[in-house]
């Protein structure tokens, strides 16, 4: 076997065994809890405090303050307009293509409630 061969096969291996660690890592992690798999529902959340939902599910896009980061602000602005019953509708069904996820499923009605009352509050603090 040619030196170019011999380095092709060392590569090949590397790249099969980098994979097979990878999948390996996965599987584990998937085991133990710390992974799920793409799809999979995960844990039911319960609390029923706006401010944890909100921190828990909304924070890392609208901000701790609901002032906007990579998702709009809902404390002014156009959002900032919207009813109870508007931002519920609006938690619960989404903005798929503007990269809002729909809640509905997984928060309870009771718990999108909390969350658009949170956000009414922190309009009111504003």
């Amino acid at each position: 076997m040619s030196e170019r061969g011999a380095a092709r096969s060392w590569i090949f291996a590397y790249v099969v065994m980098a994979g097979v660690g990878l999948a390996a890592l996965i599987l584990v992690g998937r085991l133990v809890g710390a992974n799920k798999f793409p799809g999979e529902p995960g844990a039911k959340q319960t609390a029923t405090d706006g401010k944890t939902l909100f921190q828990t599910n909304c924070a890392a896009c609208h901000g701790v303050n609901a002032e906007g980061r990579s998702g709009p602000s809902l404390v002014s602005g156009p959002l900032a307009e919207l009813s109870v019953e508007e931002l519920i509708a609006k938690i619960g069904n989404g903005r798929r293509l503007a990269g809002m996820p729909k809640f509905e499923g997984v928060l309870t009605p009771a718990q999108i409630r909390a969350v658009a009352d949170y956000i009414l509050s922190l309009r009111e603090a504003s």
